[in-house]
């Protein structure tokens, strides 16, 4: 079985405040599509037919941060209720055609994604930025054609997942 990426909404302010906080479709080649928790997605207006869903597109690298958002479903597994294996939060998927839960990324929120979530090499003190599709990457240095996420803050071992503790920045 495939291990998908792990996310905590360790300080967001869409936890508090729902207007950080989205509804929201990946579309990708023009049909839905599933998307793991913990990936960024950017904004498109709102999906046909819904005046709360938006509809989310890969982002590109410089694309501007307010109109990107973190994928973090809770992870309500459906398939566990027929096979006990899938209970695990990395056995999680947001799967095709299924609302998910996006964040807004706020300077000083603080978020963390298992290795899974993230190109490049993470470590504490790179910085993540956003790349061509839904990963982050985490670099030693920013790339001026890239937009800034954040710097990996921590790295910390809970369980069997390792996450990388990123801050939001600005």
């Amino acid at each position: 079985m495939k291990n998908y990426g792990v996310v905590r909404t360790d300080k967001m302010t869409g936890t508090k405040d729902p207007a950080a906080q989205v509804s929201v479709k990946y579309v990708n080649n023009k049909k839905d599509a599933e998307i793991e928790n913990g990936h960024v997605v950017m904004l498109d207006g709102l999906y046909e037919g819904s005046r709360e869903v938006y509809k989310g597109s890969d982002v590109a690298a410089g694309t501007d941060l307010s109109k990107v958002v973190l994928i973090a479903s809770v992870e309500t597994n459906y398939e566990a209720n027929f096979d006990k294996r899938l209970n695990n939060l990395d056995d999680f998927i947001n799967e095709a055609g299924r609302i998910s839960r996006g964040f807004h990324f706020v300077p000083g929120n603080v978020f963390s994604v298992t290795k899974e979530c993230l190109d490049g090499d993470p470590k504490q003190g790179a910085i993540v930025e956003l790349a061509a599709g839904t990963k982050l990457k985490a670099v030693a240095s920013a790339t001026p054609s890239s937009t800034t996420v954040g710097v990996i803050d921590a790295v910390e071992v809970a369980g069997r997942h390792t996450y990388y503790v990123i801050r939001v920045g600005k």
